[in-house]
């Protein structure tokens, strides 16, 4: 692998973090309206820890990393590839789930939309995911003010699942550790430590998902359900990416733009958004 090409793959790996960092402030500030205190209730990681890892994009031990992406209701894949800001459709749906978890009111959600619809001249799809997103955000704001809250622990047995996993992927498919530490810029005394147990980093887990084929959630789960033909062929291509938006994700956000709804189906899509 020549070098610029190897600089260039781990700049691209680099923008997963990067990813993961932006996210979790963002959907702490704007989209949730939370702040560290109600993280450290949430979660018990303490103030100081959380603010390094969404300011100053240090990585977490891969194990926090999915306690913070649980507590916000999304997969670790999503919120390293992702710009969720400008996925509104995957907004909603992690704020949904926030308000589900809390037990907070539907009802006076669509109430509120309803009469919004009724307001408008014309109504798009896309306008319609922003408004339920809006009206999500002031319930948690409420549900916060109540300080209602649901303990996300962190799972002991994340660094268990990858090391099992990584040792397998390591074995099953043939791959030495001096092609992955050249490849993904890792000691070879940190492989080992990963071999014996030891917790990786965020960052780590990016990286080696990417080097061979998977995904990170398939590299922390106790049932990764590994296809090793498949990934005979994917290792080292590396054809994840992260922090991009796709051009047929800019398709479809211009179609939800461009698709206006009369007002009936308009409150036919909030009723079916928020059973």
């Amino acid at each position: 692998m020549k070098k610029e090409n190897n600089n260039e793959i781990i700049s691209n790996l680099k923008l997963g973090q990067e990813t993961f960092s932006r996210n979790i402030g963002l959907s702490k500030q704007i989209y949730f309206g939370l702040t560290y205190e109600d993280i450290t209730r949430y979660t018990g990681i303490p103030q100081p820890t959380m603010l390094s890892y969404d300011k100053y994009w240090v990585s977490p031990y891969i194990s926090v990393a999915k306690q913070i992406a649980e507590l916000y209701c999304v997969d670790l894949d999503t919120f390293c590839r992702k710009d969720i800001g400008f996925y509104k459709v995957e907004q909603f749906q992690l704020l949904k789930r926030f308000v589900s978890r809390v037990g907070g009111d539907y009802s006076n959600i669509k109430e509120k939309i309803n009469g919004w619809i009724e307001e408008q001249l014309s109504v798009n799809e896309l306008g319609i995911y922003e408004e339920i997103n809006n009206q999500l955000k002031a319930e948690i704001a409420r549900l916060n003010k109540e300080e209602r809250a649901v303990e996300i622990k962190r799972d002991d047995r994340i660094a268990e699942n990858f090391s099992r996993n990584f040792n397998n992927l390591h074995k099953n498919l043939c791959v030495s550790y001096r092609k992955i530490s050249t490849a993904l810029d890792i000691s070879i005394g940190n492989l080992t430590r990963l071999k014996k147990g030891g917790e990786p980093m965020l960052e780590t887990v990016i990286k080696l998902s990417a080097f061979f084929g998977t995904t990170i959630e398939q590299m922390i789960s106790d049932s990764p359900d590994f296809h090793y033909g498949y990934l005979q062929q994917e290792v080292g291509k590396f054809n994840n990416r992260f922090g991009e938006i796709s051009s047929e994700d800019i398709h479809l956000y211009n179609h939800k733009k461009a698709n206006l709804l009369p007002k009936e189906q308009a409150k036919k899509l909030v009723d079916e958004l928020l059973n």
